[in-house]
C-alpha cells in the first residue's frame, strides 16, 4: 500500500511540474512601452537613461530587450540617487512617480520624478605639496579639472587626482599619490585641498626581457624608448608599450616595473618586458567582392623573424579586374632608437581601368619616422609621423581600343604624352616624396572623434635616374565630431596639383580622375575628369573634392550613413573653376563583420555629366550602387 501511493505521488510531481512550468513559460513578459523622466535640469534623458538598467524595449519584434522587473527598477532608483550626489547634488530625491500597466497586461509606461536640490559648489581648490618642482608640473597644475565655482563633481575629483599623479610620474615620480580633502567653506560650499606627495625622485633601472627564444635582446632594446639611469617618464613607459605591441614578432608583450622595488620605493624601477613570440611565418589568404573590381583575391606570405631581429620578409600577391600583380617586400622595424623604420618594396603590377592600362616593374625604398612622444586617446592615439620614400618604376602604360577612338585629335593626343598612333607610352617614374601625417583619432578602424591631416610631396625628375620631370603637392583633412548617442558626423576635404612645365612629361596613368566607390559616389569609378572633344575623360592635373557623412545605429551590428559629396578635377595645374564641380547625394548601409566594415552606397548625381563616354559608350543613369569594405574615408 505504502509503494504504491509513493509510486502515485510521484506521478502527480512528474505530472505537476511539467504543468507549474508550463504556466510560467505561458505568462507574458510585460514591456516597458516609455521611461520617462521629470525634473531633471542638469542632465537629459540621454545621460540618465545610461545610468539606469531599465530600458524601453524596443519597437522591432526581432531586437532583444529586457522585461521590466520590480526589482531592477528599485536599484535603479537607487543608482540615480548616487549619480546625482556623485555629481554634486547632495539632496536630491529620486522616486518612482506613477506606473500605468496597459490595458492587455502586457506593457507598463514609467514615469520617474527627480528632484535635483541645490548644488554643491566648490568655494576654492587649494594645492600644497608642489614647492621646489619644476615649473611643467606646478604650472599645469593650475588648470585643474575642477576649479572654484564647479560643482563638487565625484569624477572631476577622480581626474583631479590622476590629473596631478599624472603630472608627477613625468618628471620622475612614479610612486606619487594624491589626497584630496574636502572641508566646509561658506553659504554650504565646499574647500578642496589637493594634497600631493611625490615621493622620492626615481630613474629607470635595469631591463630584463622574459620569454625571448628566436628573437635576438636587440629587438627589445631598439623598441624601449628609455635606458637605465634616465629619469622615469610614465610616457616613455606607455609609447615603449606601443612600440613593441606593433611589432608582429610577437603573440604577448607587456611592460612591467618591477614589485619589489616599487613596493620599497627604491631610487631605481627596474623594468621587465615579458613576451610570448608569434609563430615566425604567417599566411593569410583574403577573397573579397566590390562593384569596382569585382571578384578580388589576395595572398601574402610573412617570415615575421629574419635574421632573427624583428625584422620582415614579405610576399604579396593581388588578382581583382583593376589591379593584379606580385611583389617582395623587406621591413626592419624600428631601424633608430627615436624610432625610424627602413622598408623596401619591388614588384611587377598591372593596373586595367576603365579607359587606360598600366604596367609598372619596379619598386620603391622608404624611412618611416615617428615625430614627439605622441598622446593616447581611448583606444587611439595622437601624434605626428612623416615618411621620405625614393621610388623607381618603369611605366608602360596605353589607351585601350575602344577610349582611342574617342580621342580622334592627334593633338589631343599628344597632349596627354601617348603616341598619336598607338596611344601608348613609357618610360622611368624616379623620385623623392615626403608624406607628413597627423593623426588624433580615439579609436583608429572607426572613428567617433578626432581628425587627420596628410600631406604628400613629390619631385619626379630626371637627374634620379627617370625620364619624367614632374612636381605633386597633395594634402587631405578628415574629422569625425560626435553628434547625438552613437550619430556622429565624418568629413573629408582632399585637393592636389601636379605641376610640370610640359604636360607631356606627366605619365597618363598619374593623372587625376574622381569617382567611384570612395569619391563623388553619383559616378562610376574614374568618370570625373577633363574630358576630350568626344566626351572621353582623360584625366587632370588639378583635383578638390569634399565629401561629409552623417552616420548612425540602425540595429546590432547594422548602420546607416546619408552622404553629399563633391569635386572636380581640372586639366592645368593649379586651376579650379567652382562651376565645374559635380555633386552627389545619397544614402547606404555599413555591417560590422568579422572582416571589418562591409558598406553598400547608393548615390545619385545631382548635376550629371553631359556627353559622358567610358569604353566607346555613351554613359546614361544618375544612380550608381557601390559595394566595398571599410568606410569611404
Amino acid at each position: 500500500m505504502m509503494r504504491r501511493c509513493a509510486v502515485t505521488a510521484l506521478l502527480l510531481v512528474a505530472v505537476a511540474v511539467p504543468a507549474v512550468a508550463g504556466a510560467a513559460q505561458d505568462k507574458p513578459e510585460v514591456r516597458v512601452s516609455s521611461l520617462t523622466f521629470l525634473g531633471n535640469e542638469t542632465f537629459d534623458d540621454g545621460v540618465l537613461r545610461r545610468v539606469v538598467q531599465t530600458r524601453k524595449a524596443s519597437r522591432w519584434p526581432w531586437a532583444d530587450w529586457l522585461p521590466f522587473d520590480q526589482r531592477r527598477l528599485d536599484a535603479d532608483l537607487s543608482r540615480l540617487t548616487a549619480f546625482y550626489v556623485d555629481e554634486g547634488f547632495p539632496d536630491a530625491r529620486v522616486r518612482l512617480e506613477d506606473m500605468t500597466g496597459s490595458a492587455d497586461g502586457r506593457s507598463v509606461a514609467l514615469r520617474i520624478r527627480i528632484d535635483e536640490g541645490a548644488p554643491l559648489l566648490v568655494e576654492q581648490v587649494v594645492i600644497e605639496g608642489l614647492d621646489g618642482l619644476p615649473e611643467g608640473v606646478t604650472a599645469p597644475a593650475q588648470r585643474l579639472p575642477i576649479r572654484a565655482g564647479q560643482r563638487r563633481s565625484t569624477p572631476a575629483l577622480n581626474a583631479t587626482r590622476d590629473y596631478i599623479v599624472g603630472l608627477l610620474r613625468e618628471v620622475g615620480f612614479p610612486y606619487a599619490r594624491v589626497d584630496i580633502e574636502e572641508q566646509p567653506g561658506t553659504a554650504g560650499q565646499v574647500a578642496l585641498v589637493v594634497r600631493a606627495i611625490p615621493g622620492p625622485e626615481t630613474r629607470f633601472g635595469a631591463l630584463t626581457a622574459v620569454g625571448l627564444d628566436g628573437l635576438k635582446a636587440v629587438v627589445i632594446n631598439r623598441a624601449v624608448t628609455f635606458r637605465a639611469g634616465d629619469l622615469y617618464r610614465q610616457s616613455e613607459v606607455t609609447r615603449s608599450q606601443r612600440r613593441l605591441a606593433n611589432l608582429q614578432a610577437f603573440e604577448f608583450v607587456n611592460l612591467v616595473s618591477n614589485t619589489e622595488a616599487r613596493e620599497a620605493k627604491a631610487p631605481e624601477l627596474p623594468m621587465t618586458v615579458i613576451v610570448t613570440e608569434a609563430p615566425r611565418h604567417r599566411f593569410e589568404l583574403g577573397v573579397g567582392y566590390g562593384t569596382e573590381d569585382k571578384v578580388r583575391g589576395t595572398f601574402e606570405w610573412r617570415d615575421l623573424n629574419f635574421f632573427g631581429n624583428g625584422s620582415q620578409l614579405l610576399f604579396n600577391a593581388k588578382f581583382s579586374t583593376v589591379l593584379r600583380g606580385a611583389g617582395f617586400g623587406y621591413e626592419h622595424p624600428y631601424l633608430l632608437p627615436t624610432g625610424g623604420s627602413l622598408s623596401a618594396n619591388a614588384g611587377a603590377w598591372w593596373t586595367n581601368e576603365s579607359t587606360f592600362e598600366s604596367r609598372s616593374v619596379g619598386g620603391r625604398l622608404s624611412v618611416w619616422h615617428e615625430l614627439g612622444r605622441g598622446r593616447r586617446i581611448g583606444e587611439g592615439i595622437s601624434g605626428w609621423d612623416a615618411r621620405a620614400t625614393y621610388r623607381n618604376e618603369r611605366l608602360t602604360y596605353s589607351v585601350k581600343d575602344e577610349a582611342l577612338r574617342d580621342l580622334g585629335s592627334v593633338d589631343e593626343r599628344i597632349a596627354l604624352g601617348l603616341d598619336p598612333v598607338t596611344g601608348r607610352g613609357d618610360g622611368t617614374v624616379a623620385g623623392l616624396a615626403l608624406d607628413v601625417t597627423r593623426r588624433a583619432l580615439d579609436v583608429p578602424t572607426d572613428p567617433t572623434r578626432g581628425a587627420t591631416l596628410a600631406i604628400h610631396l613629390a619631385h619626379v625628375a630626371p637627374w634620379l635616374a627617370g625620364t619624367f620631370r614632374f612636381d605633386e603637392v597633395r594634402a587631405e583633412v578628415r574629422g569625425y565630431f560626435p553628434v547625438y548617442r552613437r550619430v556622429r558626423v565624418a568629413a573629408k576635404v582632399r585637393g592636389g596639383t601636379l605641376a610640370a612645365v610640359d604636360g607631356t612629361t606627366i605619365p597618363f596613368s598619374e593623372r587625376y580622375f574622381l569617382g567611384g566607390a570612395s569619391s563623388v559616389r553619383g559616378w562610376g569609378r574614374f568618370q570625373i575628369s577633363p574630358r576630350s572633344s568626344d566626351g572621353l575623360p582623360v584625366g587632370g592635373r588639378t583635383l578638390l573634392e569634399a565629401s561629409t557623412e552623417l552616420r548612425f545605429p540602425v540595429w546590432d551590428t547594422f548602420g546607416g550613413v546619408v552622404f553629399l559629396d563633391a569635386g572636380s578635377v581640372w586639366r592645368d595645374a593649379w586651376s579650379v573653376d567652382l562651376d565645374d564641380v559635380r555633386y552627389a547625394a545619397g544614402g547606404g548601409l555599413r555591417w560590422t563583420s568579422l572582416i571589418g566594415i562591409v558598406r553598400a552606397d547608393v548615390g545619385y548625381q545631382l548635376n550629371p555629366v553631359s556627353e559622358l563616354r567610358v569604353s566607346g559608350k555613351q554613359v546614361t543613369g544618375r544612380w550608381r550602387l557601390h559595394l566595398s569594405i571599410g568606410h569611404a574615408f
